[in-house]
C-alpha cells in the first residue's frame, strides 16, 4: 500500500497530462487540393438503410438492395439480408433465426440455428452457412440433411464485413471467422484442403471472397492472398477492400492509399490520399471511391488522373454500392462517367 500511494504521486499528474493533450488534438480530415464539381442525389427511397452486409442491406421498412439495385422484395422486422440466388433471397436474425424467401417475400425455407449466422450462399437446394461460433454447415434445404460440417478455431471478435461461401461448379469455398478457408468437395461433401489466409484470435474473419478464371483471393484486415493452380502470394497491408480486375488486383487500405497490384499481388502503382476513409468502392469502366467525409473520387484504372467531387453531405451512416448506383440512408445517386464529367 504504501507503494501504491508513492507511485500515484507521480502517476496521477502523468495521467492529467496524457488527458489534456488528447483534448488537444484533432483527427485530420481528407482535404483534396481541387474539387472538380458536385454530386446531387438522384432521389429518394421509402426508408433508410437499417443495416449492411457483403451482400446487400436491409432498409427499415425490410425492403432489401441487392448487387442488382433496389427490390421490392421484403423480409420480417428483426431480419437482415445476407445475399441472394436466382431470386431467392436469404436473411437470419440475430437469435439464429434463417430464413429464404422469393421475389414475392413468401418464406420458401427456415431453420433455426444454435448461434447467429455469420454469412450464407445458396445454390439450387444447397445452403452454406458460416455460424458465429465458427462452424461451417453445408445443407441440404429439401431434406435439411447435413452435408457437411466443420468447426474452425475459438475466435473472440470480428470484422463486420463478412465474406460469404462461394459456390464454384464442382467445390465450395468456405470463409471462416479466423481467417481461413476450407474447400469442399460438392461431390462427396468431403474437405479438399484448408488454406490460412491470416489466422487470429481478433478480427481475423475473412472480409473479401472471389474468383476470377483459376485465381482465387481472398483478405482478411491484415492480409490479401492470391492463389492459383501455379503459385500463391500474398500482400499484407491494413485492408478496407479489395477489387478484382481482369489481370491485376486494387487492394483499398485504411490510411487511403489505394494499391494497383499484378495477379501475384507486386505492387504495379500506388495512389495516396492523405486522411482519406473509404467507405465503398465499385469498379465499372472507371474505378468510384466513396470517402467519408462526403467526396467521390473518380480515378481510371491505373490510377492516373483522378477527379474528386463533392457529396451533399458526409457519410456518417449506412453505404451499400450496387448496379452503379450508391445507396445512403434513404437517398441514391448513379455512378456513371458521364456523371463525373
Amino acid at each position: 500500500m504504501k507503494y501504491f500511494k508513492s507511485a500515484s504521486k507521480y502517476l496521477l499528474p502523468f495521467l492529467l497530462l496524457l488527458v489534456l493533450s488528447g483534448c488537444g488534438t484533432k483527427r485530420q480530415n481528407f482535404e483534396p487540393a481541387y474539387v472538380s464539381g458536385k454530386i446531387g442525389y438522384d432521389g429518394t427511397f421509402a426508408s433508410s438503410i437499417a443495416d449492411v452486409t457483403r451482400g446487400g442491406a436491409t432498409l427499415k421498412n425490410g425492403q432489401i438492395i441487392t448487387k442488382d439495385g433496389l427490390l421490392n422484395v421484403k423480409i420480417p422486422e428483426g431480419y437482415t439480408f445476407l445475399s441472394e440466388y436466382s431470386e431467392r433471397y436469404i436473411a437470419t436474425s440475430r437469435c439464429g433465426d434463417l430464413i429464404i424467401v422469393n421475389k414475392n417475400s413468401r418464406v420458401l425455407y427456415e431453420k433455426k440455428f444454435d448461434f447467429v449466422v455469420a454469412s450464407a450462399s445458396l445454390r439450387e437446394q444447397k445452403l452454406a452457412v458460416v455460424l458465429g461460433n465458427n462452424t461451417v454447415l453445408l445443407l441440404d434445404i429439401e431434406t435439411n440433411n447435413i452435408l457437411f460440417r466443420k468447426s474452425g478455431d475459438e475466435t473472440y471478435a470480428h470484422d463486420s464485413r463478412i465474406a460469404a461461401p462461394y459456390f464454384l461448379t464442382s467445390v465450395l469455398i468456405f470463409p471462416t471467422l479466423d481467417g481461413k478457408l476450407f474447400v469442399v468437395d460438392l461431390k462427396t461433401n468431403t474437405l479438399l484442403r484448408e488454406l490460412v489466409v491470416k489466422s487470429e484470435k481478433f478480427f481475423s474473419n475473412i472480409i473479401y471472397l472471389d474468383v476470377l478464371g483459376d485465381r482465387l483471393v481472398a483478405a482478411t484486415n491484415e492480409r490479401v492472398v492470391s492463389i492459383s493452380p501455379e503459385s500463391t502470394a500474398s500482400l499484407d497491408e491494413d485492408v478496407r477492400d479489395v477489387i478484382i480486375l481482369e489481370d491485376k488486383v486494387l487492394v483499398f487500405t485504411k490510411d487511403g492509399r489505394v494499391i494497383l497490384t499484378d495477379a501475384d499481388l507486386k505492387t504495379l502503382k500506388t495512389k495516396k490520399f492523405n486522411f482519406a476513409i473509404f467507405v465503398g468502392a465499385m469498379q465499372e469502366e472507371a474505378i468510384y471511391i466513396v470517402e467519408r467525409g462526403g467526396y467521390v473520387i473518380v480515378t481510371d484504372l491505373s490510377l492516373d488522373s483522378p477527379s474528386v467531387y463533392r457529396l451533399p453531405s458526409k457519410i456518417d451512416s449506412h453505404i451499400f454500392i450496387a448496379n452503379h448506383e450508391l445507396f445512403y440512408d434513404n437517398k441514391y445517386f448513379k455512378l456513371t462517367k458521364s456523371r463525373t464529367k
